[in-house]
């Protein structure tokens, strides 16, 4: 197995009760991964004292990297943040959320099933035969389905878990994609910008646990139109090609 460079991308909004063990989580499997150094970088927003539980960490391992901005500024700037972030020389990229919904010591799976696949992106999916999802509300899980299902239909994108946050990403690909969704639905647009330039995406199976400390950040009514949004845009933009290859075809 080769040398390889780990970069985790962690965004945190207020939580201050998850982001201590997921810390220590997170260091122990990194550590375990064979042949490979890491680095951590959380964008930290919120008042809660989130930041200073990292920053606490950070002082006493290299590798971690905090980004603090106290005004909350949603999810895709956030994540944008951190992946700016990344060391250019950095071989995947790694990012879960900071709730404690995501395992950490999936990882190393994860990772070896993207290296095993020659895939570009590995996404850790709940909506696998194999995949098994603990907790998780009514409202938010009926959200996620019917996102997933109206992209499928529209946008013809056959993944099944477009809106887990838990992948690994090849650094060149990632490099690749320009989103631009400020909140939740750049996780989404990502896949969908990807598929487009043919990147291999594939998908592995996951233990989802919904947080049993803090509260969720997702909201129904600003998610929806985040995703509204994006179906319009993409939604436009397929129908617009699908014409152009009728028209070509045609003549």
């Amino acid at each position: 197995m080769s040398f390889m460079k780990v970069a985790v991308v962690i965004a945190a909004y207020d939580e201050a009760g998850n982001i201590g063990p997921l810390t220590e989580r997170l260091v122990q499997t990194l550590d375990s991964l064979p042949e490979a150094s890491w680095k951590l970088i959380y964008v930290i927003e919120g008042t809660d004292g989130t930041v200073e539980i990292a920053r606490r960490f950070a002082r006493q391992r290299t590798g971690i990297e905090v980004l603090y901005c106290a005004q909350p500024s949603g999810l895709g700037r956030a994540f944008r943040r951190g992946f700016d972030a990344v060391p250019g020389d950095t071989d995947f990229v790694v990012t879960m959320d900071a709730d404690l919904n995501h395992q950490p010591e999936e990882i190393p799976r994860l990772l070896a099933s993207l290296r095993e696949s020659n895939a570009d992106i590995v996404v850790g999916s709940r909506r696998l035969q194999e995949s098994s999802e603990h907790g998780t509300p009514a409202w938010k899980h009926a959200l996620s389905r019917m996102g997933n299902r109206c992209i499928h239909i529209l946008l013809g994108i056959r993944i099944r878990d477009l809106s887990s946050g838990f992948r690994i990403y090849r650094t060149g690909a990632l490099r690749q994609i320009a989103f631009k969704s400020p909140g939740f639905a750049f996780l989404p647009e990502i896949l969908i910008l990807g598929a487009s330039r043919g990147l291999k995406i594939v998908e592995v199976p996951i233990c989802f646990t919904f947080r049993s400390c803090g509260e969720s950040k997702l909201r129904f009514g600003q998610t929806g139109i985040g995703y509204l949004r994006l179906f319009f845009v993409y939604f436009r933009s397929t129908l617009r090609i699908v014409r152009q290859r009728h028209s070509a075809a045609s003549k």
